[in-house]
């Protein structure tokens, strides 16, 4: 893991120096999924108030079977990035993630051996229909959690303030959505947010995710 000092700014006001990684390579470091999915990677310590904190810097995750590697876009650069002024550059990442949550859950989906894009294709379906179509969907943000007892699991916040409501999906779903994969992700509205590197249904969603 290729580390770099970084000047962290706490809510008490203290600024400190600390180490934050720069990039990794999962199929040298398998412990690094682990940190990424449990919310410890990149966390630190207040050295005045002892405070955690959870900064977010650009990070490049090589070595993800199923990806090549993952570019973790800060939340805070989220509008530069879809404008195509980012200060720094992706490379050539197969996947890009904007946002902790969303590199998480890119972990979550390759280190199962699961296509991203017939993930996000579940959640367009779960999207369109969780409002009947007819409502707007800007709040709403889905998030894949994993599989349970065959099925695949999804928390959607937004819907109602303060709750997470939880869906399962059949794995049925999921194979009938990737028997035909490459054929969707070349029409509307798929081709939308199913294209690399960033293949997410935020890019429709005004930020759900």
């Amino acid at each position: 893991m290729k580390l770099v000092t970084r000047r962290i700014a706490c809510f008490c006001e203290n600024t400190f120096d600390a180490p934050i990684a720069e990039s990794a390579d999962l199929a040298a470091e398998p412990d690094v999924e682990g940190l990424i999915l449990s919310g410890e990677f990149m966390s630190v310590h207040c050295t005045a108030c002892g405070k955690r904190l959870t900064p977010e810097f650009p990070f490049h995750l090589s070595g993800v079977k199923g990806a090549g590697s993952i570019f973790l876009v800060p939340e805070s650069d989220h509008v530069a990035f879809v404008r195509g002024k980012l200060s720094y550059t992706v490379g050539g990442a197969g996947r890009v993630a904007v946002g902790f949550p969303e590199l998480a859950e890119k972990v979550r989906i390759f280190g199962q051996g699961l296509d991203d894009r017939v993930i996000e294709i579940m959640k367009f379906y779960l999207l369109t229909g969780s409002r009947g179509g007819g409502e707007s969907t800007r709040d709403v943000s889905l998030s894949y959690q994993g599989e349970e007892e065959g099925r695949l699991v999804f928390h959607i916040t937004g819907l109602r303030d303060g709750e997470i409501g939880v869906t399962r999906l059949a794995r049925e779903f999921y194979r009938r959505v990737e028997a035909d994969v490459e054929q969707r992700v070349g029409e509307e509205p798929f081709r939308d947010f199913c294209s690399p590197p960033w293949v997410s249904i935020r890019r429709v969603a005004g930020g759900a995710a």
